[in-house]
């Protein structure tokens, strides 16, 4: 039992003897993309299917050229290392152009939440103090609503309400406006020879490379800050999970994952380090992606959530996606009903990752695991990675028992920017991280994560977790979301509230969802309330703010909490 009571990965010393090899240990993003792209100059690197217009192909030797021209065109503007370019672009592979350059001008790439507004906008570009913004069309509507003349001022320098921006790169104009510099003006500055470009070999691996915003779903979202260590090594690891499916053919990985989030790392990874072809969907349309699986023979590909669900439950089974030999799901547990509907579009292996923005990848299932019947997300640590479960007293609790997951690893975030009290309440001075996830150690070393522990429902003194009931309402033909949410209860501290949207144009009564909960519930775990809602209340990120659902529950039944 004791050896299992911290659980790391037996894959460790294999993994890093396989990259000393490759002399990849202690390289930047850039610099392993540098090695890539000098061994497959005429390889196709990035497939892109714009919204409108062709389908774009460029080879790596295309792409290195755009992210060099990008990272020289910014020195000449006289950017200094260390300063912080925020991203707000869609799924375009000019993000990838700005996040690679950005990373061999020397700067820190702010990921800014795509879907955020204009005043939300504000605040996560005043938080960090992004000296320069990348932005497409839509990102550009934000900013005309902050700053009206932001295309036609005189001297490119903005004012309030966004002091430390100096001026703006819209990638979708072909002329310099104002504040406004067009991504053309960008590339041209550089010379028509590129040999080095870039500042890499000024840099240390423990300078900050990148900074996250947190989904924002406990408040305002967190800023949180990677290194260069931290986000190469993650890259590293990941590149050679993926490619273990690739056979003797290199790999086509399905990038259909949002750019803001740590999953964008998980996508590249094959891409920077392996040579394998990056392919790219502007619209996230679930009949678009599937297209493009066919027309490109993807080989992988990355399922959170949302898109998972709408395959799973609203496609037919004639769809044939056997040119998958993996798909990861993340962001969340799903429940088998999921698992054996997607098995049915032939996808060879199916696996589900555990992570977060501070821990980045930590746990998952290898490919000769099976994951039948799973309702949980249960995975091993990836290389290098430690694990454990420990009490509120950050003692480690016995296999078999419940308590909060914590992580050590290379790949965990530095801090959060700003906040030195935020960050030592979650990152102990050893190193650990401590996820703010409940989980279970199992006696063969994997691990069981449960949910968040501040979305727990405690009854009779039991723990009960959201999922436990959710799962069931997944793929209901009535039922578009649900939330179970705790109710306070004098006599048993919390009864458990079912909150639902329904689909359009659907009805559906109380006693159709009590049927389905008996079905499958023991009768502890059935709702006492069950509550229709036209929608609910969600983040930048598009999640749902569990707490707010509490509320207007709460208020629905006149209770006092």
């Amino acid at each position: 039992m004791a050896a299992h009571l911290l659980a790391t990965s037996k894959l460790t010393q294999s993994y890093y003897h396989k990259l000393s090899q490759r002399r990849l240990c202690g390289k930047t993003i850039g610099q392993l993309f540098d090695l890539t792209s000098d061994a497959y100059p005429k390889r196709e690197a990035i497939t892109y299917y714009p919204k409108d217009g062709d389908v774009k192909r460029l080879s790596f030797e295309e792409l290195r050229l755009h992210v060099d021209r990008f990272a020289e065109g910014l020195m000449k503007l006289g950017v200094k290392k260390g300063e912080k370019l925020g991203i707000l672009v869609g799924r375009r592979y000019e993000y990838i152009v700005a996040y690679l350059g950005a990373m061999k001008a020397g700067l820190i790439a702010v990921r800014l939440l795509t879907f955020s507004k204009a005043d939300q906008l504000v605040y996560q570009i005043n938080k960090v103090g992004c000296d320069m913004l990348v932005i497409d069309s839509d990102g550009l509507a934000n900013i005309r609503e902050l700053l009206p003349g932001v295309q036609s001022v005189g001297v490119p320098y903005c004012r309030e309400p966004l002091p430390s921006v100096r001026f703006f790169i819209n990638i979708d104009s072909a002329v310099t406006r104002g504040a406004c510099l067009s991504l053309d003006s960008i590339l041209s500055m550089s010379s028509d020879n590129l040999k080095e470009v870039g500042v890499e070999n000024e840099l240390q691996l423990d300078n900050p490379c990148v900074i996250f915003f947190s989904s924002g779903s406990t408040g305002r979202p967190k800023a949180i800050v990677h290194s260069h260590h931290s986000i190469s090594e993650c890259v590293l690891t990941v590149s050679d999970y993926r490619t273990s499916y690739n056979d003797d053919d290199r790999g086509c990985h399905l990038g259909s994952v949002t750019w803001y989030s740590i999953a964008l790392e998980y996508t590249l990874a094959p891409m920077i380090v392996a040579g394998d072809r990056l392919v790219l969907t502007e619209s996230q349309d679930v009949d678009t992606i599937l297209s493009v699986i066919r027309l490109e023979r993807c080989t992988s590909m990355t399922l959170f959530p949302l898109l998972a669900f709408e395959i799973a439950y609203t496609k037919g089974e004639g769809i044939d996606l056997s040119s998958l030999k993996e798909a990861c799901l993340g962001g969340n547990t799903f429940p088998p009903d999921t698992l054996a509907k997607l098995r049915k579009f032939h996808i060879q292996n199916i696996t589900v990752g555990y992570g977060s923005t501070e821990t980045n990848a930590t746990t998952l299932h290898l490919k000769d695991e099976s994951i039948d019947g799973k309702t949980w997300i249960v995975g091993r640590p990836i290389p290098h990675c430690e694990v454990k479960i420990v009490d509120e007293n950050f003692r480690i609790v016995p296999v078999n028992t419940e308590g909060e997951v914590c992580v050590r690893s290379p790949y965990v975030f530095q801090c959060y920017f700003g906040e030195e009290e935020q960050t030592k309440a979650v990152k102990t001075e050893s190193g650990w991280v401590k996820t703010g996830d409940a989980g279970i150690m199992l006696d063969d070393g994997r691990i069981r994560v449960l949910g968040r522990k501040d979305d727990c429902i405690i009854k009779n003194a039991k723990n009960i977790y959201p999922s436990e009931i959710e799962r069931y309402l997944f793929g209901h033909s009535k039922v578009k979301l649900c939330q179970a949410v705790a109710i306070p209860d004098q006599k048993v501290v919390n009864e458990i509230g079912l909150c639902l949207v329904l689909k359009p144009e659907t009805e559906c009564t109380e006693e159709e969802i009590l049927e389905v909960m008996k079905e499958h519930l023991d009768e502890f775990l059935i709702p006492k309330y069950i509550l229709f809602f036209e929608s609910f209340p969600v983040t930048d990120t598009g999640k749902i703010k569990r707490t707010e659902v509490m509320r207007m529950a709460v208020e629905r039944l006149n209770l006092q909490t």
